[in-house]
């Protein structure tokens, strides 16, 4: 790469990262709610051999918690909704589908803030293997492939920070285009396979669902100390959308669908 090149990758690159910005100033930590608890990870990893062994495809476990997040939305659609519109003018959006936003990592040099935001849909429908799947065309999408980062990465780069800006900000205002860029209620995220064990991080959905590393630890099973597979899991979710005691009951179901797996889950 010559000096040149070198001079308009860093000019996209800090244009990239003043565009990106817009959506950290989206967040209201203000509003949010965090809950926390350890699940034992048995029934998952049971069933991920039974399913490795009658298709080839070893299901990764943001899939299971994709999978447990898209059915406890289908028992309590009062979790499926968003806050949008204009700031005079708010009102709750109901979600009729279950579509599910995870987050991607992107290589953009000297703009490492960058990730891509992209929805799997109708994660009702789709089995672990299917999930899995998408999950594993996601992390490997370019420009070419995914015209979700394509879309957004020009919006980046190509368009001036002031105009990026407002655009990015437009599917917060239109509920129609919530849907189209920014999926449902629901976004998963885990930095889990690069070593962190616990994780709490939010982000611009209502519901957030976090896990950590699955890993051995102790842990109590009727009266005696074993050693199991965990997995640390939370729940951050908008105190405006619901209450404690309807998102504690919506966060246990995700946590008994994981912890029983292999009989909630169908193959």
């Amino acid at each position: 790469m010559n000096t040149s090149e070198k001079k308009f990758s860093i000019l996209c690159s800090n244009r990239i990262v003043k565009a990106f910005w817009t959506l950290n100033e989206e967040m209201k930590p203000a509003y949010k709610v965090t809950f926390v608890r350890e699940i034992d990870a048995s029934a998952m990893d049971r069933l991920r051999q039974n399913i490795l062994r009658q298709t080839s495809v070893k299901p990764s476990y943001t899939a299971f918690v994709i999978k447990a997040a898209a059915m406890a939305l289908q028992e309590y659609p009062y979790a499926n909704r968003a806050l949008l519109g204009f700031s005079f003018w708010k009102r709750f959006v109901q979600f009729n589908r279950f579509d599910i936003t995870v987050a991607v990592e992107r290589n953009v040099p000297n703009a490492e803030s960058v990730v891509l935001a992209d929805t799997i849909l109708e994660c009702d429908k789709k089995s672990l293997a299917d999930l899995t799947g998408e999950l594993v065309a996601l992390s490997n999408a370019t420009e070419d492939s995914n015209p979700r980062w394509r879309l957004f990465y020009s919006l980046l780069s190509k368009v001036p920070v002031y105009f990026s800006k407002w655009l990015i900000r437009l599917p917060r205002l239109f509920p129609s285009m919530w849907a189209t860029h920014r999926g449902g209620a629901c976004f998963v995220n885990s930095p889990a396979k690069y070593g962190i064990d616990f994780f709490i991080g939010d982000m611009l959905w209502p519901l957030t669902v976090t896990f950590g590393w699955v890993k051995e630890r102790p842990i109590a099973i009727d009266g005696r100390v074993e050693v199991r597979r965990t997995v640390p899991l939370g729940l951050i979710f908008d105190r405006r959308i619901m209450a404690g005691a309807p998102a504690a009951r919506f966060f246990t179901r995700i946590a008994y669908i994981l912890e029983h797996a292999d009989e909630e889950i169908i193959m």
